[in-house]
């Protein structure tokens, strides 16, 4: 007769185990179906009680106006949909602040029992709809991503950061961003190792663990760390690719957790006639949450053909009037205010946008969300209507 299987002290799964992360040992685990793993355990090990339960199609519903058009196709095939962590209430961890309010306060301060909630639980909102897209929309989106870190060295701002935000003092993490952009976009094979080797230190600085930090720091803090992924994670250096990898879940962390703490998703619209420096700032908040899981999803697609956040993008609201977030003025904004649509965005339904927008209303962000939902072929469709001539290669 076979002895029995003798039983491991390992705990953790062997995913987890190998990469030497934490594990909640649910069966599969959070990391495991946020990353879309096969989460097992070694043999002998008591099998977890599972406090899972399977995805159910009322996720659909998020994406009932938009999953015909999105390039993310969806799919139920019970492979490439592992089932949804819950852990009971997750927010009853997290400081007072955290269901948020509609108005996030720049100062308001959290500590790092804030980041231990999130380590130690699976997300309410697990995004577990498994989504692949063309290659146009691909090259196109990447495009309008690898372009952030140039704009910014170049001009201060990008689509989703803006210099109102951080008046008078731009932060510590910013301006390792804006000197990490400048570098890499004057990198050659000659300065390629020294250009890397600061922008590592950099990213160091960036990423390095904040105990406490008020909603703008935080901010700031995760608008810095997108720019050097963007540089890194689609840049042809093998190492550095590597490196921006191993720091995708801590992206992940510092962006759910501004959403959570913000309340920004489930608050409504931020209003015009709050003033712009509250307009400005709640904006940056939607959109730097955007890029952030955006460039994510866009990466994903790269490496393995699919991504799993496409309830992450399209649960996010935005506001794609151009004159609004370039206003450079109080007097600018109220005067685009009066004499322009406002065309916000609510959950990436595009249909009032493009009945009533105007090419010239878009900017950036306006078409990477109408090229990431309708296609090449449909931004440009959407352009001739409009009499535009130039069309998107």
């Amino acid at each position: 007769m076979m002895a029995d299987t003798p039983r491991t002290r390992q705990k953790s799964c062997i995913p987890c185990a190998a990469s030497k992360r934490k594990c909640d040992q649910g069966c599969p685990c959070a990391r495991c179906v946020s990353k879309s793993l096969s989460c097992e355990y070694k043999p002998g090990r008591p099998r977890p009680e599972s406090g899972v339960r399977e995805v159910s199609s009322p996720s659909g519903a998020i994406l009932s106006n938009t999953a015909a058009d999105l390039g993310f196709h969806t799919t139920q095939d019970p492979r490439d949909l592992p089932a949804e962590a819950v852990t009971g209430s997750a927010w009853s961890a997290f400081p007072s602040d955290v269901n948020g309010s509609s108005d996030p306060s720049p100062d308001t301060i959290v500590d790092d029992s804030f980041f231990m909630a999130f380590d130690n639980r699976g997300l309410a909102n697990t995004y577990l709809e498994v989504g692949v897209m063309d290659r146009e929309r691909i090259r196109y989106c990447v495009r309008c991503l690898k372009s952030y870190p140039l704009s910014l060295a170049h001009s201060g701002r990008t689509a989703f950061i803006h210099p109102q935000n951080y008046q008078p003092t731009m932060p510590r993490t910013l301006q390792d961003a804006i000197s990490a952009s400048s570098l890499y976009s004057n990198k050659n094979e000659i300065n390629e190792a020294m250009v890397w080797e600061i922008i590592t230190t950099q990213v160091t600085r960036i990423t390095e663990p904040k105990p406490y930090w008020t909603v703008a720091e935080h901010l700031a803090c995760v608008q810095a760390f997108i720019i050097v992924q963007i540089i890194r994670l689609f840049d042809g250096d093998i190492k550095q690719r590597s490196d921006a990898e191993q720091q995708e879940e801590l992206l992940t962390s510092w962006t759910d957790s501004l959403a959570v703490r913000t309340g920004i998703i489930s608050s409504p619209s931020s209003g015009v006639d709050r003033g712009w420096e509250t307009w400005t700032f709640e904006e940056a908040i939607r959109r730097t949450i955007l890029v952030s899981r955006t460039a994510q999803s866009m990466f994903a697609i790269q490496r393995q053909g699919f991504c799993t956040m496409v309830g992450a993008v399209t649960e996010l609201s935005f506001t794609a009037q151009r004159r609004f977030w370039a206003a450079p003025s109080a007097m600018h904004f109220v005067k685009a205010c009066k004499e322009t649509r406002r065309l916000w965005v609510e959950k990436m339904a595009l249909e009032e946008l493009m009945e009533k927008g105007a090419i010239e209303d878009l900017d950036e962000i306006g078409w990477l969300m109408l090229v990431t939902y309708k296609g090449v072929d449909g931004a440009n469709e959407w352009i001739t209507s409009k009499g535009g001539l130039t069309l998107i290669d």
